[in-house]
């Protein structure tokens, strides 16, 4: 079994054997730090530091608060801390280190200094706003926008997702890279193509017949028309001068004239006065497409001085603009702002289409507001608790919630268990892209369980009772036998914490066998209720569970020792010696490892994933002798439980407008690196997040009788 302390001694004396003699502080005063400091007398451990706790002493060694530390002149601070709170801890002592010189280390030796690096860049465009835009707009009389990736922008990546989809849809082979190439091969001509001049040169290529032809291209149309949306602070400006500038729009498209009018209104844009589109004036916007269309105001009496063109594109709507004699303004695309965002590092990586798509639907949603960085050189601002969820964490939900699904039908599982409370949005998205693909999958059921269930009511011995009681718990040993076994003891146990193993040894032997008892009453009555669930009638049970060592798995096979339960975690953690008794089967999207040896973003903010994933009920507690579901005590707040709703509704928006882009999901490759990506960018050093009621949020953990908020360690 997996050694935890031993692991955290050895990177540390593997790291920070060359500081030996140095004087060093320990940032963190939990059972991991007491551990370690038993292993290394031999460093020169000055003293402990804790973001609540600032004087005192603990594990013999001496808390110190920031002025301790200057007056001793350390230089090296060791974070011991699982990487769920290294981030915040490094956040709250960030400032300090940088002003006293001072480095701060991870106990794998990662200065985290170079591990948090500020992702802020500066650039002239984040000085423009939404007002400078409107005041431009105001000094000229005719006002030209472009269109594509101005007015309007697609819900993926690149506008070649389009083809891709469209292949996937009404599978031709190799039609999304034909399609690029007929169009290529046009261009280079010097064409302006039509969408028809297009696809007669793609129907060559690809020696379709007419009917592939005129469906793949209704496709690419419909498809556009689907994934097209506004950019709403640029139709805000469209809608509040029309009617008091002449408002004109120019595209470099392949499309007609008639199909972007009809994107055009479907997206909200009406009542301009002519559209300029390049293939069918035959001219582009870097040839004459801005001279002709200055040539039909001239005869309207405006001059090139009145008129404004808007768009993104520096080249082709600035310069040539400009070139023409306009003036001009460039409003970025998404792309170009996620490019220049803290998130730039999202769009260097070797992207599946799947990832495509993600970072798409992130893009759409983070940087449809073309002024959204303005004043924050780069890093992201999010203020909206669903553009929040929709953005960061669905992406991870969504991945995961695929793969598993693949994994269960690979594995041929004849039913799935999705356990109280951190399968409950799992359901939901199962069944939502069961509905959308119109794919077959197992049946399933949500099935009530908890920690504290299973194992109370898996516990038939003395050793047993020992194997439950032994794990992690704050709290006095009364407190322990209660939650635990149900069982009241006497008053004074109250007085004794569980960590104090004569006393706890003592009371588990006093009430030996009313806490056997009361466990063979619940082991009856959860028995009896897993008989009227799914279990009997299959062999082979998909267990879902999200992050977990496999304790509930584990006390699901001790009560149905006959079925055979497969375990799909989002990541296991490696059990600690003694935390489980048997050997079961769990599948894991991200590798399982110990907490601290690894470095992926799921291992910072499993938490706070496991928080909004949990149903809108209590945590379970067990089975009444009358078949009633019993839950704990409720401790979340009613507003906890409404933002978690809220982060639940966007992570199946996003599920429902994902499976509509990507047919045949369960068949794709599912890649981890993105959707982990897109999670770090919870990290303060990617986004600012604006937003009290997410941040404040706190799980609770009923069976260790601990609470944690990952934004404020």
């Amino acid at each position: 079994m997996y050694d935890e302390a031993e692991y955290i001694y050895q990177e540390f004396n593997k790291n920070f054997a060359v500081k030996k003699e140095e004087p060093l502080i320990l940032y963190g005063i939990g059972k991991r730090t007491g551990e370690l400091l038993e292993r290394i007398p031999g460093y020169q451990i000055a003293g402990l530091m804790d973001g609540k706790k600032k004087d005192g002493e603990i594990w013999g060694k001496p808390v110190l608060d920031y002025k301790d530390v200057l007056e001793q002149k350390i230089n090296t601070i060791v974070v011991i801390a699982r990487p769920a709170v290294i981030g915040v801890i490094y956040h709250r002592i960030e400032e300090f280190c940088a002003e006293n010189g001072i480095t701060a280390y991870d106990v794998k030796g990662n200065d985290l200094s170079k591990v948090y690096v500020n992702q802020e860049q500066e650039l002239p465009y984040f000085h423009l706003s939404f007002e400078d835009l409107k005041k431009e707009v105001e000094k000229h009389e005719v006002v030209s926008f472009d269109v594509f990736d101005t007015l309007i922008m697609r819900k993926v990546l690149y506008p070649a997702d389009i083809f891709t989809i469209v292949e996937k849809r009404r599978p031709f082979p190799g039609f999304a890279d034909l399609r690029t190439e007929a169009e290529r091969q046009l261009y280079d001509k010097g064409r302006n193509p039509t969408l028809e001049e297009i696809y007669t040169r793609l129907q060559e290529l690809g020696g379709m017949d007419q009917a592939d032809r005129d469906g793949l291209r209704d496709l690419e149309i419909a498809a556009e028309m689907e994934y097209l949306v506004p950019r709403k602070r640029m139709l805000e400006l469209f809608n509040s001068i029309k009617g008091k500038k002449k408002i004109y729009l120019i595209s470099d498209m392949y499309l007609p004239q008639n199909i972007i009018a009809e994107l055009l209104r479907k997206c909200g844009y009406e009542g301009y006065e002519a559209l300029y589109v390049s293939c069918e004036k035959r001219t582009a916007k870097n040839e004459e497409l801005f001279e002709r269309f200055l040539a039909d105001r001239r005869l309207e009496g405006f001059e090139a001085c009145n008129c404004l063109h808007v768009g993104d594109n520096e080249t082709a709507d600035i310069a040539c603009a400009q070139a023409a004699g306009m003036d001009a303004f460039q409003v970025m695309s998404g792309r170009e702002l996620m490019a220049g965002s803290s998130y730039r590092g999202l769009l260097a990586g070797d992207l599946t289409f799947m990832d495509h798509l993600s970072a798409g639907l992130l893009c759409e949603r983070a940087f449809g507001d073309p002024f959204v960085l303005y004043g924050t050189k780069g890093r992201l601002k999010v203020t909206d608790v669903r553009d929040f969820a929709y953005m960061l964490i669905a992406p991870v939900i969504f991945y995961y919630t695929i793969w598993l699904m693949q994994q269960v039908r690979r594995f041929g599982c004849g039913y799935v268990l999705y356990p109280s409370r951190d399968a409950y949005l799992i359901e939901k998205l199962c069944n939502e892209i069961c509905r959308r693909q119109a794919e077959e999958f197992p049946e399933g059921e949500y099935f009530y369980t908890s920690r504290r269930a299973v194992l109370a009511a898996s516990v038939w011995d003395e050793a047993d009772i020992y194997h439950v009681s032994g794990l992690d718990f704050r709290g006095s040993i009364s407190q322990l036998i209660q939650k635990r076994f149900h069982v009241k003891i006497e008053s004074k146990a109250e007085e004794f914490k569980a960590e104090d193993g004569g006393k706890l040894k003592f009371y588990l032997e006093k009430y030996r066998q009313e806490i056997l008892e009361q466990c063979a009453r619940e082991r009856a009555d959860y028995i009896r209720y897993i008989s009227q669930t799914g279990v009997p009638a299959h062999e082979k049970i998909a267990f879902i569970d999200f992050v977990a060592a496999g304790k509930v798995q584990n006390g699901m096979e001790k009560l149905v020792p006959e079925k055979e339960f497969v375990g799909f975690y989002f990541l296991r953690r490696e059990p600690d010696t003694g935390e489980i008794d048997r050997d079961i089967q769990v599948e894991t999207f991200f590798p399982s490892k110990g907490a601290f040896e690894i470095d992926l973003n799921v291992y910072k903010y499993y938490l706070f994933l496991e928080m909004v994933l949990t149903s809108p009920e209590a945590t379970f507690d067990y089975i009444a002798e009358d078949g009633r579901i019993m839950f704990m005590e409720e401790t979340r707040t009613e507003e906890h439980c409404r933002i978690v709703e809220e982060i639940q509704e966007s992570v199946l928006e996003y599920a429902k407008e994902f499976s509509d882009l990507c047919p045949e999901l369960l068949y794709v490759p599912v890649s981890r690196q993105v959707p982990d990506e897109i999670l770090g960018f919870l990290d303060k050093a990617y986004t600012t997040l604006d937003m009290q009621e997410v941040t404040s949020l706190v799980l609770t953990d009923e069976f260790l009788s601990q609470t944690f908020n990952i934004f404020q360690a």
